[in-house]
């Protein structure tokens, strides 16, 4: 039935609603509410569709029910039946009992039934007990309306149609009442037709378990559901994909809801949004042009339309559709990554703001523009100031927030001062409270916790984490135009995994990638960002445990996903294994990708490849060599503000003067950067950092010189390394625990301590049969 009047048959427009057995049920429901109020109250008024005639609780939820069924599409009565149920017993019997009784009295019932609403709406003078202007009041009065547009014929569908409804439900729908049904409905249309067998099934709404197979399971939405099925979807996709339909089923609905209704352009833009959820360049950019194609005016073109006014008027609007549609198509490129292409279509955009003097465009594609322009390493401070203060001076606090971001995230790679950075994220901050601006709310929480990470200082970015992921979970952010970022809060559970892992709670770290894979399926828009995290997990994981093929096929699934952090950690791998050649041409390639800003380039990674070299030169006993790479790799440190990155890369200077015969200046830079390891560091490099200390303590006290000061070192550097052996085991680095039982056999040896000098030496010979000396990579770094 709703196939039959959306397609317009018989010369007839296609209306917003019409008549199903799904709404004819609503009404029931609300029929019978509404009745049982008027009988318990005496004809009070029950506004807002609550009144003390049924129980608060149950009408709370006929109330939240039916609101959702009204702007849902149809569903089965096999389907509505058990929501009923759960709302109230007596409501489900009554439903049934009334739907039976329709069907059984004949045709006339349903006419019967539409004057009882009609009098329920204008009993009592006015005084009805359903309020007109209530939501179930209009919903009412337009089914009202409805049905009295309609002929004899369309009546007679529409009973015929009920009749099945009800059958099916009762599961007395046999081939034999298919076909008398049918028969029933094939009769004489207002233009002379005939419905066909496949226009009825086509009416049909989804159907439960017991209907045939050849009956088509897409929904049929009426325009009103349609743009809240649109709406409802958009968001979603926005704010939590998890929440949205599958990317297929949501397609089907799409193709479902586009041919039920194919003026609703918005369905090509929901169709948009859904490929690009998928990365799919192709169906995104066919579905925009289709978008913004049913958007531009088609306007008359006959020779006697004259009118200068309308002509300008349709003008401005093509000119408006245009500029936007080029600022969406430079979007849609940069989010694919073709910077030529978006530079392109943003040109083109700014080009015609310009002449429209279209100043919200503009600071718009200025936004994509200094996106654009920062992926190449340009500097756009004054592009940013510029844009920051138009927006501000038009009142566009979103942009003016977002400007302001971006402005601070430019500088920190800039190397200004870390006190300056957070002052201008706290404007940003004062600009969202204000305007309630709970996007870019988490979009600053995330960013402070990736500057708190640049820095060195872990366990403030792991408190803006949890501080981004309790907002997520507040009442407050799911209602009105409030909500989180989705990729803020990717970042966020990410990022939580990656600190559980270096503290060593590796399981608790899946089990948080596990719940990121749930909240951000793979097919997701954000789902890149846990992915990455999880196979730097697992190479890191593989690495500890000495198992090279494992960590080989980790490194393959991180080239899928960032080339140069699989570069960097390939030439990881093949330090570990001692393949020196092949890791030094790796190392130089990411450095020169780092020099160049090249695409995915950072200040961290650039340190890190200098201090990989180092130790890769180191390996190779070429100590003068590395140097200079580490000296290079504090300077950047410096420059950035990087003080985790400095204090590492000042253990491997002390390192170095270690293998010199310089102990006393490596004991001196180690307790100069001590607390900074132990407050932020993960538990490898602690363990690493307390095992170089312990090697230095005992080479800075000779028994020669001072044999008391000898023995105490000796007690205190056995202390420590059971700390350093305690930290390896927890991540599982066990051939390096090796090392540290081979060390303290020997200490152990010089006190005299026999029982546990051959403790440690059981020990060592257990793990060398488990970790061979020759599959495991030396120790002549740090």
């Amino acid at each position: 039935m709703e196939l039959l009047y959306n397609q317009g048959f018989g010369g007839m427009t296609r209306p917003k609603e019409w008549i199903t057995p799904h709404k004819v049920s609503m009404l029931i429901l609300i029929l019978e509410y509404a009745e049982k109020e008027k009988k318990k109250k005496g004809a009070a008024s029950v506004t807002a569709e609550i009144g003390e005639g049924w129980d608060l609780k149950v009408s709370r939820k006929f109330c939240r029910a039916m609101l959702s069924w009204i702007q849902m599409p149809d569903v089965e009565l096999l389907q509505l039946l058990p929501k009923v149920r759960d709302i109230s017993e007596e409501l489900c019997q009554i439903l049934i009992k009334r739907l039976h009784g329709m069907v059984s009295t004949g045709i006339s019932s349903l006419a019967n039934f539409f004057q009882s609403l009609e009098q329920l709406l204008d009993s009592n003078n006015g005084e009805a007990s359903l309020h007109r202007h209530s939501i179930l009041g209009m919903f009412m009065r337009r089914m009202v309306l409805s049905y009295d547009k309609l002929s004899f014929s369309q009546v007679s569908k529409l009973y015929a149609i009920l009749k099945l409804y009800v059958k099916e439900e009762s599961g007395r729908l046999t081939e034999a009442n298919r076909s008398e049904a049918m028969a029933d409905i094939s009769m004489v249309m207002d233009d002379g037709g005939t419905m066909t067998k496949e226009e009825l099934e086509a009416t049909l709404p989804e159907c439960a378990e017991e209907r045939p197979k050849e009956l088509p399971a897409e929904k049929v939405f009426t325009r009103r559901q349609g743009e809240f099925f649109i709406a409802q979807q958009a968001s979603l996709l926005e704010k939590d994909e998890s929440k949205a339909l599958p990317p297929d089923i949501l397609q089907q609905q799409i193709n479902a809801l586009q041919e039920s209704n194919p003026d609703l352009t918005e369905t090509h833009y929901l169709s948009y949004l859904n490929c690009m959820r998928l990365s799919e360049f192709c169906g995104a950019i066919h579905n925009l042009h289709s978008y913004f194609d049913h958007l531009l005016p088609k306007g008359d073109n006959s020779k006697d339309n004259k009118d200068s006014n309308h002509n300008t008027a349709e003008q401005k609007t093509k000119s408006y559709r245009y500029r936007y549609a080029a600022l969406g198509l430079a979007g849609l490129h940069c989010r694919f990554g073709h910077r030529e292409n978006a530079l392109h279509a943003l040109k083109e955009a700014i080009k015609m703001a310009q002449e429209a003097s279209d100043h919200v465009c503009l600071q718009h594609a200025m936004g994509w523009l200094y996106r654009l322009e920062d992926k190449e390493g340009i500097d756009i401070s004054s592009l940013l100031d510029r844009s920051v203060a138009k927006t501000e001076e038009l009142n566009l606090p979103y942009l003016t927030s977002l400007g302001i971001q971006s402005f601070t995230r430019h500088k920190a790679l800039q190397s200004i001062q870390p006190a300056m950075v957070f002052e201008y994220l706290a404007k940003s901050d004062a600009l969202n409270c204000q305007h309630n601006q709970s996007q870019l709310v988490s979009t600053s929480l995330a960013q402070q916790s990736a500057l708190w990470q640049m820095y060195g200082q872990s366990t403030m970015s792991s408190l803006c984490d949890q501080l981004l992921l309790s907002m997520s979970s507040l009442e407050f952010s799911t209602v009105g135009h409030s909500r989180i970022d989705s990729e803020a809060m990717c970042l966020a559970v990410s990022n939580q995994a990656r600190q559980l892992a270096d503290q060593g709670r590796v399981q608790a770290a899946k089990d948080v990638l596990l719940f990121a894979e749930t909240k951000f399926p793979k097919m997701s828009q954000h789902a890149k960002i846990w992915m990455l995290c999880k196979q730097q997990l697992l190479f890191q994981q593989a690495v500890n445990q000495a198992r090279w093929q494992q960590a080989e096929q980790m490194v393959l699934s991180i080239a899928a996903l960032s080339s140069i952090d699989s570069k960097f950690r390939n030439a990881l791998l093949s330090r570990m294994k001692g393949e020196t050649t092949q890791s030094l041409k790796l190392l130089h390639d990411v450095i020169d990708q780092c020099t160049n800003h090249k695409e995915g380039w950072s200040t961290e990674m650039h340190a890190r490849a200098l201090m990989l070299l180092a130790e890769v030169q180191c390996e190779s006993s070429n100590h003068m060599t590395a140097i200079p790479h580490l000296f290079e790799c504090l300077a950047l440190c410096h420059k950035h503000h990087l003080t985790y990155l400095a204090a590492m890369a000042t253990a491997h200077v002390a390192h170095i003067q270690l293998i010199l015969k310089m102990p006393h200046h490596g004991m001196s830079l180690l307790k100069k950067i001590m607390p900074v390891i132990l407050a932020n560091g993960s538990v490898q490099d602690k363990s690493r950092v307390q095992l170089l200390l312990a090697k230095c303590q005992l080479a800075c006290h000779t028994s020669k010189q001072d044999p008391e000061g000898r023995k105490t070192a000796l007690l205190s550097a056995v202390q420590m390394l059971s700390q350093a052996a305690e930290g390896f085991h927890t991540v599982e680095t066990e051939y390096r625990v090796k090392d540290v039982m081979y060390l303290q056999a020997h200490i152990y040896q010089e006190l005299g301590y026999t029982s546990e000098r051959n403790k440690c030496a059981m020990h060592f010979r257990q793990l060398d049969q488990q970790y061979p000396t020759a599959l495991v990579p030396p120790m002549s770094t740090l």
